[in-house]
């Protein structure tokens, strides 16, 4: 029989480099999945029928704890599962130069959404749907809708920019794997409530959010920039 010549440190280590792939996988799960609606069929229909729940509150109300689970839920699996730091996601104090580069997005939307809009809206199939959507979210309880805004554009940031972008880079060694991946995703979470034809309107705007990660790896400031374009956006009332 062969001995065993390696260490307790080398078996650590394998231990170690494991545990990190298992957590990322379940990392990126959580970033890249949970926002998927099929899974919330059995749920809608149980608020809705216990509850009286309109379909979109239903379905908001089980968007804001999916977006609560990763919002809350990847930070502590960096620090606590990957022992990495939170900077690893792209969490770090914003500098002077992030929140240029947040304002320059910002301006970049302003000038490129009435361009967007106007292709979208000659287009009939996209602007039945965006049209349709506008009347779920606008029929939705005011808190619920800012809670949901909120939640909506912190949650994207972390898991389709923060985690998935710099996992999928360190796993396959490609930016533009790393952030194509989430975005195409991330696209089409969308069709749910804006429709298949809608969700391409989207696009644009979240290939803003894309550019400033890249840009500036600061989830910070994109969670920012996407908060304050989806009450621009959305306008919900008080």
């Amino acid at each position: 029989m062969t001995p065993n010549l390696s260490t307790p440190l080398e078996h650590e280590s394998k231990r170690s480099a494991s545990s990190i792939t298992l957590a990322t996988a379940v990392g990126l799960a959580i970033a890249l999945f949970l926002p998927i609606p099929p899974y919330r069929e059995p749920f809608l229909y149980l608020l809705i029928n216990t509850y009286g729940l309109s379909w979109i509150s239903a379905w908001e109300s089980i968007g804001v704890v999916s977006k609560m689970t990763v919002i809350l839920g990847l930070p502590l699996l960096v620090v606590f599962w990957e022992r990495r730091p939170l900077a690893s996601i792209g969490i770090r104090h914003p500098s002077i130069r992030d929140l240029l580069a947040m304002t320059a997005i910002l301006v970049a939307y302003v000038l490129i959404v009435p361009f967007v809009d106007s292709v979208a809206f000659r287009v009939p199939a996209i602007a039945a749907q965006l049209a349709a959507g506008g009347r779920l979210y606008g029929s939705l309880p005011p808190w619920l809708n800012w809670f949901g805004l909120t939640a909506n554009g912190i949650a994207e940031e972390v898991g389709f920019r923060g985690y998935a972008i710099e996992r999928i880079e360190e796993l396959t060694g490609s930016a533009l794997l790393g952030a194509s991946v989430p975005f195409i995703i991330n696209v089409l979470v969308h069709a749910g409530v804006w429709g298949p034809y809608g969700m391409l309107q989207k696009a644009p705007i979240l290939l803003l959010f894309v550019i400033l990660y890249l840009w500036r790896r600061n989830l910070p400031v994109c969670a920012v920039a996407h908060v304050l374009i989806d009450i621009f956006v959305f306008k919900p009332s008080v």
